[in-house]
Formats: C-alpha cells, structure tokens, sequence
C-alpha cells in the first residue's frame, strides 16, 4: 500500500491520476447519454436519470451500465439537467418529529393516492377529474385515470383493476378528503373507502391535514402530471386526455418491469382475483384491524388545549405535544386510541383511550 500510494499514476487501467477526483471520462458514453436525454426530453413525459439508465441498458445491453451518479455528472455538464422547483422545504420533517419509522413498521408494501384537483378542457364547462396513485415502497409506480368524479366508488375500481396486475399494499395512505375518509359527519364512523381497505387486509393510513408535504411521494407525481401532461398539451375532448394518460402510465410500466419487477416477486405480493366478491359495505371482521394516522398537535383556537382530530372526533393531548407530529392507531379489535410520539426512531406512548365503532 505504501508503494501504491508513492506512485504518481497507476498502470491498472482506472485511467486516473493520484490526487484528483475518480471519473468515468469516456467520450463515446457521455455522447450516448446526451443523446438519449435529449430524446427523453423531447418525446417522453419522464426523463429523469434512472430513466436514461433504462433506456441505455436497452440499446447497448453488451455495455456496462453507467451510474446515476456518472448520468448525473454528464447532463448537469451538458446542461441538460432540468430544473429543480424554488423553495423547496426541508429538514422540516425531523425538527417536528415526523413519525416516519412507526409508518415503516406498518408494512413492507405501502402505497398512496389522490384525486387531482379538477381540470377544464378549453370552451367547457365540464370539469375532468384524475384520479392518481403510486407504489413508494419498497418499488415505485405512478399509475394515472380519468374518473366520472371524487367518489370512493370510482377510487375502487380503479384500485381493483390495478391490483390484479400489481401487488396489494399491506398499506395505503390517503389524504382526508370525504371520499377517502367518508362523508359523514358523526365521529368514528367507518366510511366505505376504508371499509374496502381493511376488507382486503391492508392498513388504511390517512395523512396529516393541510400538510401536503408530508406526503411527497403523491404530491411529487400529482406535480409531475400537471406540468408535463396536462400544461403541456391542448385536449380537444377525453379520448385525448385518456390517450395521454396511457402514454404516462406505460413509461411507468416500462421503468417497473426494468428496476423493480424482480423484487416485486421476491416479495410474493398479493394480486387481486378478477371474480373475488369484495364486501364494502360492511366489516366482515375486527380482528387484528387497524386504521391508522399521522397528525400534527395544535393548540384549539377556542380553548388553550392542545389537540387532534381522528374520525371526526377531537382528542386532547398534553400541552407539551403542541407543534410536533405524532401517530395515532385505532385498534378496531380492542375498539381502542393510542398516540405515540417518535424521536430519532425511538417510540414513546403518549395516550391510550377507548375509543368505540360508531355503527
């Protein structure tokens, strides 16, 4: 090692000289990437550097793949890169305590979804409305639809479809909007959205309120659809829009089965049977169901009492809670509330009430 280190330049073909920087400086590479980037950019709604990393292995499969790491160093000198959105929040997530390892623990597959907000094609009056939905763990997937309008029904067909071609979550975050939650007014009621999730095993888990940069993972693709499908072009009616959406959806399908397909099956996810029967009107069983939240604890505008709101319901915390995130499960089994609070992934219970089905 000290002989190697005294030498100025080393005869094993790395190609780079002591005390500089290691590169891939390959002319004939970077000109491939550039010209695959500029394609993207031109004819695709994706074009990000994983996605240049897929299209390379496609076209010179006998070449070694270059990393996102070089793809990134390549564009950027280029200036090819794209540009990245102002004002962007961060560290925000860690200084209010934002119980990312209790969403972990949750389940290995978790995905989420929204209703983008409603669009109007030029000279009408008809609103159009798109309903989206991604896989952010442990794979991604961004899958878009048109739908008739924001109603749970609509959310699962969709959702049943989709799942007989991809894996069930174990999870499925939300935010909580009527359709998603239900549109009744009296407390701890079960709304047929989530009546459907815990049906088919799966963990509903709703967002914090107002707070949609909790949750990036939807909100990010939502922008991404808006920008560069609905701005970017001029629908005369929803064939277009239907068409556009499926020119979207299959360059999500295509980086799927390129990254993620294998692991996809490592994990034996669940698919959904075209002729199972799902019941949504009515929980066939409370045993070991769960409905779970992140919420942000804030002081009552009409009493100095911090608190949260969970199925309609207010519940009261200690005042020392107030502007930080906790986690709450409602356990459907035992027909009980607890609230935790998480600090650099240590979990410490904060509150356990009973907290009964409304039927």
């Amino acid at each position: 090692m000290i002989k190697w280190l005294q030498v100025s330049h080393h005869g094993d073909q790395r190609g780079w000289k002591q005390g500089h920087p290691r590169k891939h400086l390959d002319a004939v590479v970077a000109e491939r990437i550039c010209r695959i980037k500029k394609n993207r950019l031109e004819h695709k709604y994706l074009f990000g550097s994983e996605y240049v990393q897929m299209d390379y292995c496609h076209l010179y499969p006998e070449q070694e793949t270059p990393s996102i790491w070089y793809i990134d160093q390549v564009v950027r000198q280029a200036g090819l890169q794209s540009k990245k959105p102002k004002n962007r929040r961060r560290g925000g997530s860690a200084y209010l305590l934002y119980p990312i390892e209790s969403m972990k623990r949750l389940g290995l597959i978790q995905q989420s979804a929204d209703f983008i907000g409603k669009k109007y094609i030029d000279g009408s009056s008809r609103p159009v409305t798109i309903f989206s939905s991604c896989y952010y763990r442990p794979f991604k997937m961004y899958y878009i639809q048109r739908t008739e309008a924001e109603k749970a029904i609509f959310a699962m067909e969709i959702l049943v479809r989709l799942w007989a071609d991809y894996p069930m979550p174990h999870v499925f975050r939300m935010d909580n909007a009527g359709p998603f939650r239900g549109t009744g007014h009296s407390p701890r009621c079960l709304g047929t959205f989530v009546v459907f999730l815990l049906n088919l095993g799966i963990v509903p888990l709703f967002g914090s309120p107002s707070r949609p940069w909790t949750n990036a993972s939807i909100e990010g693709h939502n922008r991404v659809f808006t920008e560069k499908v609905w701005k970017k072009n001029r629908f005369r009616g929803v064939e277009d829009i239907d068409s556009e959406n499926d020119r979207f959806n299959a360059e999500g399908r295509e980086f799927f089965q390129f990254r993620y397909m294998s692991l996809a099956e490592r994990y034996h996810g669940r698919r959904l049977a075209p002729s199972r029967k799902i019941e949504m009107t009515e929980l066939r069983t409370r045993k070991n169901k769960k409905i779970t939240f992140v919420r942000f604890v804030e002081p009552s505008l009409d009493e100095p009492r911090a608190h949260i709101m969970v199925m309609n319901e207010r519940v009261y915390l200690p005042e020392g809670y107030t502007h930080q995130f906790v986690f709450a499960t409602w356990d459907l089994q035992s027909q009980a509330l607890s609230i935790v609070s998480e600090y650099q992934g240590a979990i410490k219970p904060i509150l356990h009430l009973p907290f009964k089905i409304n039927v």
